[in-house]
């Protein structure tokens, strides 16, 4: 560890290039994990979050959803499964379950609805419109997704990326201000009092 301390030149950065550093490990880490996961799960979208109420009570919005890429022989009536319909709905991916399988010409046609749905969607899935079928579920925190996509969750990404890039820097220069001890002179019988420090902060 010392080493690679010593190869970065790391007592000679500052805290700005220290927090950016380590902020592009922690994305590198990041990314690279997800990929590996999508690896893993055979499908490039794992995760998907549900913002409808179509399949309530199954699925609430809010919804993490953990997908799975299967060949089109795997999937069975029952499964729900996350798909793309360019001509049906262009807006997002949908989350509905599969209540019937045909298979013309040896391709697979996938009828789909809604839980809370009172018919099934217009026509059939296909298996390049399939994203994946859903094999986990975690409640709410896909809530905190889709938070951090408004203006407001914008906005506090923004300052919380600012307060780790300059709060570093900022109490650095306040301890290079601080107070040093004084020698003052003589004032009760020869005797040399220190003089108190008193660090200083930056706001």
């Amino acid at each position: 560890m010392e080493a690679v301390r010593q190869f970065l030149r790391w007592e000679e950065r500052s805290e700005l290039q220290k927090s950016l550093f380590i902020l592009l490990v922690v994305a590198g880490v990041t990314l690279g994990g997800y990929g590996v996961f999508m690896l893993s799960m055979g499908t490039t979208t794992p995760m998907v979050v549900v913002t409808s109420e179509s399949m309530v009570p199954v699925l609430q919005p809010g919804d993490l959803l953990v997908l799975q890429g299967r060949a089109p022989e795997q999937i069975h009536v029952g499964d729900i499964i996350v798909f793309q319909d360019n001509e049906w709905s262009t807006d997002a991916p949908i989350v509905h379950r599969v209540v019937e399988i045909e298979v013309i010409d040896g391709t697979y046609h996938f009828r789909t609805k809604g839980d809370a749905n009172a018919l099934p969607d217009p026509g059939t899935r296909t298996p390049d419109e399939i994203v994946g079928v859903v094999v986990a579920r975690v409640p709410w925190v896909g809530n905190i997704s889709m938070f951090l996509k408004t203006p407001l969750g914008i906005a506090v990404i923004v300052g919380l990326f600012l307060l780790i890039l300059f709060v570093p820097s900022g109490a650095e220069a306040g301890e290079d201000n601080g107070g040093d001890v004084v020698d003052e002179p003589p004032t009760d019988g020869g005797r040399g009092a220190a003089g108190e420090s008193t660090p200083t902060t930056e706001d």
